[in-house]
């Protein structure tokens, strides 16, 4: 981003053609919207010289404005999965050509088979504990096995029960590793920092495991696959959490909005102290919601469209062109 004298004036950004970089300059007429996430919206600021002063020094990245909580207060949803081995009625190895390829045409013909499935079959809301008032773990159930975000295949049919502790208070961080626009930012979500979290996931799993036992699905089931029946103690599901546990994908908060010393957004989601920024989008949640991010994102885009169409905007030249630029 281009800032000048404390406002957001434009952006430059890098155009790749023939493995040559060309910077171009896009200068806005009213305001800069940044709209990358919870991990490319604080990244492109503090590229941009806006963040914690003296990590921005220690890179080299000239000071633009010393907002120390960018990047800060990144929150996620950690999921805990279980697998087992079933009967042939899952999907899995239906993404084989073959079977690809019947899949399209029995939906082409009768809108029906594996084109149709969400994957994500069946899904519910659970308490961890009688005491907790609202539930806190929420499940997925899939005809199919997903390990490690699927880049593990297992041969034969399998399903995957997927367990998430939804109000976590391990609090994480995204920083920069480097001045360089091209290289990833170092992300930690510091699941399981705190012991409360522990206690929740380690509950999630024993529901899968009690979900795995039950009459309606015990037609279907041979084995429980991952972790398998020998892990039983609470040591060793915490062993098999730290190996196997994943991101939920879920990440908000690292341009929380609010008025304290961490907060990077104003209500009408402007930057604080730089004029003509906003940042639209799931990184102003100051804390992680007790569900999917999807929808509170959407919301959080109109809250952000109506703002720049009718909030206190910085005023153009009469009958100047008003635009925003999302980036």
């Amino acid at each position: 981003m281009l800032i000048e004298k404390g406002r957001a004036i434009g952006v430059e950004y890098y155009d790749r053609d023939h493995n040559q970089y060309d910077i171009h300059t896009v200068i806005a007429d009213r305001e800069v919207v940044l709209s990358g996430g919870s991990v490319n919206s604080p990244r492109l600021l503090m590229l941009s010289g806006i963040g914690m002063a003296a990590e921005l020094a220690s890179l080299g990245i000239k000071v633009v404005h010393d907002l120390p909580g960018v990047g800060q207060n990144y929150q996620d949803h950690m999921d805990v999965y279980l697998t087992a081995e079933t009967v042939p009625v899952s999907y899995n190895s239906s993404d084989r050509p073959d079977k690809a390829l019947w899949a399209g045409f029995q939906y082409l013909v009768n809108r029906t088979g594996p084109v149709t499935a969400s994957v994500c079959e069946a899904g519910m809301f659970v308490h961890s504990k009688v005491d907790v008032a609202t539930p806190d773990i929420q499940m997925h159930c899939l005809p199919a096995y997903v390990i490690d975000h699927g880049r593990q295949r297992v041969k034969g049919h399998g399903m995957t029960i997927n367990t998430c502790h939804l109000r976590p208070k391990s609090i994480g961080s995204l920083t920069l590793r480097s001045a360089d626009p091209s290289v990833p930012p170092a992300i930690d979500p510091a699941f399981l920092t705190d012991p409360y979290d522990w206690e929740a996931s380690i509950e999630g799993f024993r529901w899968g495991r009690e979900m795995l036992a039950t009459k309606a699905y015990e037609p279907y089931i041979k084995r429980e696959h991952m972790p398998g029946s020998q892990v039983r103690t609470d040591k060793e599901i915490r062993e098999y959490i730290r190996q196997w546990a994943k991101t939920d994908y879920h990440p908000v908060g690292s341009c929380k909005m609010g008025n304290d010393d961490l907060a990077v957004v104003d209500q009408q989601l402007r930057v604080r102290g730089i004029e003509g920024l906003r940042v639209v989008d799931a990184s102003i949640m100051p804390t992680l919601i007790s569900g999917n991010t999807q929808a509170p994102s959407i919301m959080i885009g109109e809250k952000g469209a109506h703002h720049i169409l009718h909030g206190d905007a910085v005023p153009t030249e009469e009958g100047a062109n008003v635009r925003a630029l999302m980036y």
